[in-house]
């Protein structure tokens, strides 16, 4: 139980917030099943995608002030002797890494092993936000040179140094969070797909993605890893990245990023392996 009533007040605020941008950010998807111009949709979802992006950009400004108070209370003693609190930031930390990240590579085999496109397709999709979020936290990575928490003193929370984190070195490598952006580009993008495809059911999965995506973020700050403003930014990175390379594949089905992902085909073998080939369609 969360001792502390500012930590509670924030954990559930954040909590409830997620879930309801994650409703917002993929209600542009209803435009795909109307009968409405183009033009229209493309306007439609950019305007939905620069509000995602203002929300959390928004909430990482609020923040950052507030970086060590915020890592104080989560990290304090009553919370670390915690066995729930431990336990569950094992398991979120795993939600963002390997979970988000291999989530999409998958379900594109398995929608390849079982012949269904639909399965393959979101399995691409999500496997490409998340390649262009990590590359985008790569080089802003590199150029902020933050240092992670466990190396500073208590009273510096904003030790940067341009280019410091050049290559990927762990302790200064905290700015943004990989995990973070990772689980985020993932909910974004998985959310956008449950949209376009079940919208019956876009509000369960958003909310299961997102508040998956937010108790990682939390757990990365639990464990000592990150400053709350550095999960903050790898949330907006994640969002933006699984919004704007979903939908922009859709608008485009015959984009060759995609049409060489399906050309790569997995078959079960009768000796119980699995045997990959390249094919001219799906």
């Amino acid at each position: 139980m969360i001792r502390h009533p500012r930590v509670r007040r924030l954990t559930m605020a954040i909590g409830l917030a997620l879930p309801a941008l994650a409703g917002r950010a993929s209600a542009q998807q209803r435009d795909s099943t109307a009968d409405v111009q183009p033009h229209a949709s493309a306007t439609q979802g950019v305007v939905s995608t620069l509000r995602a992006a203002a929300a959390l950009g928004v909430t990482a400004a609020s923040i950052a002030p507030l970086a060590f108070s915020i890592t104080k209370r989560l990290r304090s003693p009553d919370l670390l002797r915690c066995t729930a609190w431990r336990n569950g930031a094992m398991v979120f930390d795993w939600y963002g890494a390997p979970g988000a990240r291999a989530v999409g590579p998958l379900l594109a085999v398995a929608g390849s092993v079982t012949r269904n496109p639909t399965l393959s397709d979101i399995g691409i999709h999500v496997s490409e936000s998340y390649a262009a979020a990590a590359v985008a936290v790569f080089i802003v990575k590199g150029v902020a040179g933050r240092a992670r928490p466990y190396t500073v003193s208590s009273e510096s929370a904003y030790d940067f140094e341009l280019g410091r984190g050049f290559p990927h070195r762990e302790p200064y490598s905290s700015f943004p969070s990989g995990h973070a952006t990772g689980s985020f580009a993932f909910a974004s993008s998985i959310t956008v797909e449950a949209a376009r495809r079940w919208p019956e059911r876009k509000v369960l999965v958003g909310a299961l993605a997102y508040g998956g995506a937010f108790l990682d973020a939390v757990s990365r700050v639990y464990r000592d890893m990150h400053w709350p403003s550095d999960v903050a930014a790898g949330a907006l990175i994640g969002t933006v990245s699984g919004i704007v390379v979903t939908r922009r594949q859709h608008a485009h089905p015959d984009n060759r990023l995609d049409a060489l992902a399906r050309r790569v085909l997995f078959a079960p073998a009768p000796d119980g392996r699995l045997l990959v080939g390249v094919g001219h369609a799906f």
